[in-house]
């Protein structure tokens, strides 16, 4: 749908001289556009001043919806990270890539686990690279490492089209942050602790039965039963006690670069990220995935923006996250690529409103829509926003109110860059 509007407007300008004149539009279409893309992690549709919110400032965001159109019919395809995501990357329907799910592993759980993106799924950025794209994805991508081995990177961002990865394999949790409580399988953790504490207890019991001549044991079967508890300790403590090693990486295309990652200066560094890959490739033509960590739990924010929102500890992430997009678009302006540059904003899912810290309320907003991020039966949980924005092409302040989908830029892109769609599928 996104395409036919893009059409539907390209046809209005081809048509009219005097657009043509004005915003330059022959000019803009005598070469590939440069694409940037910024997806926030958690966002909901309410959060943002051009969607109506009046209490959180997102002056960037809204100058992207002023100088360029918003959709306001604007869909996931899933309302948890990991297909949401595969649905935007391929264009199809997470469940015909395998990745979705029924059971409560919705999303991927582990960056050592062998689930992922299929290699042979065909994302946009591997279209857009065989149209002479230098691709680049600078922070989440949520949709595997590897299958067999721990270095076969089978579902790694470089095997599915992109030149160049710098973020975080995998999600945010709290795990992430030493002073958070476990997120990560809380409920089987807390059983697996229980049965230890049982083990331990039994250990403790027959020793001292032992030592005082009440219970008729020998010590060799005190030993073995303290060897396979301990095991058993081992077993599941070095996965759920280490969380924040195994999961919490930045990696840089397929070496690893933070273990565990940093929290306090990581949105310093994805911003570095981004600003110098826009100049590395400011001759073009460029694609450029900014897959934001905000405003996913647990809302690591710098201290310049600590306590500086209206909506506490959420509202600041946000806020932070504004001025890394007016950053990057700064960037683009800096470079003299403005008008060369078709750019789109918008969220994986809706907010998650279970998102609490006490009485603290960590989620976000998903304005009049019922339900939130997990809740796909209620639309809170797959309206997102969304707004483009290109200088001279699609007209400023245009509102289009037809459904959409994130699904919707996969044929947009491969349209923009003058590719063909997969024919297999």
């Amino acid at each position: 749908v996104i395409l036919l509007c893009f059409r539907r407007y390209l046809l209005m300008a081809l048509t009219s001289s005097l657009f043509c004149n004005v915003f330059g539009l022959s000019a803009a279409m005598d070469s590939k556009p440069n694409i940037l893309l910024f997806l926030a992690d958690d966002l909901g549709i309410g959060d943002i001043g051009c969607y109506g919110n009046n209490t959180i400032r997102t002056p960037n965001i809204d100058r992207l919806a002023r100088e360029g159109v918003k959709l306001t019919q604007h869909v996931a395809a899933a309302s948890l990270c990991t297909p949401s995501r595969a649905a935007f990357l391929t264009g199809r329907y997470p469940i015909r890539s395998g990745m979705a799910s029924s059971n409560g592993y919705r999303a991927l759980q582990w960056n050592a686990g062998s689930g992922g993106l299929p290699a042979n799924e065909t994302t946009f950025a591997r279209l857009l690279q065989q149209q002479g794209y230098t691709t680049g994805l600078i922070g989440k991508w949520h949709q595997g490492v590897n299958c067999e081995s721990f270095n076969d990177h089978c579902h790694h961002p470089l095997n599915h089209g992109f030149d160049y990865f710098y973020g975080m394999p995998f999600t945010l949790l709290n795990n992430c942050q030493e002073d958070k409580p476990p997120e990560l399988d809380v409920a089987l953790q807390a059983k697996l602790w229980l049965y230890s504490q049982i083990i331990i207890l039994a250990v403790l019991t027959l020793t001292a039965g032992k030592l005082i001549g009440l219970i008729s044991i020998r010590w060799k079967t005190i030993a073995c039963f303290t060897f396979v508890g301990g095991l058993f300790f081992i077993s599941w403590y070095s996965s759920y006690g280490f969380v924040r090693y195994w999961n919490c990486i930045v990696m840089r295309n397929h070496d690893v670069a933070e273990q565990p990652m940093r929290l306090e200066r990581t949105a310093s560094l994805m911003l570095k990220e981004a600003v110098s890959f826009i100049k590395r490739n400011r001759h073009g033509p460029f694609l450029l995935f900014v897959s934001f960590l905000h405003v996913h739990t647990p809302l690591f924010t710098t201290a310049k923006f600590l306590g500086k929102s209206h909506h506490g500890l959420y509202g600041d992430n946000v806020e932070e996250m504004d001025w890394m997009v007016g950053k990057i678009l700064d960037s683009l302006e800096k470079q003299g690529l403005k008008n060369h540059t078709f750019t789109y904003f918008a969220s994986d899912h809706g907010g998650h409103l279970e998102a609490q810290d006490g009485s603290a309320q960590l989620g976000g907003w998903n304005g009049i829509y019922k339900g939130g991020k997990g809740m796909g039966g209620w639309e809170g949980g797959i309206r997102v926003p969304g707004v483009f924005r290109w200088p001279g092409v699609l007209p400023a302040g245009t509102v289009i109110d037809e459904p959409t989908s994130l699904m919707d830029i996969y044929p947009t892109l491969v349209h923009l860059a003058g590719g063909t769609l997969p024919q297999d599928r």
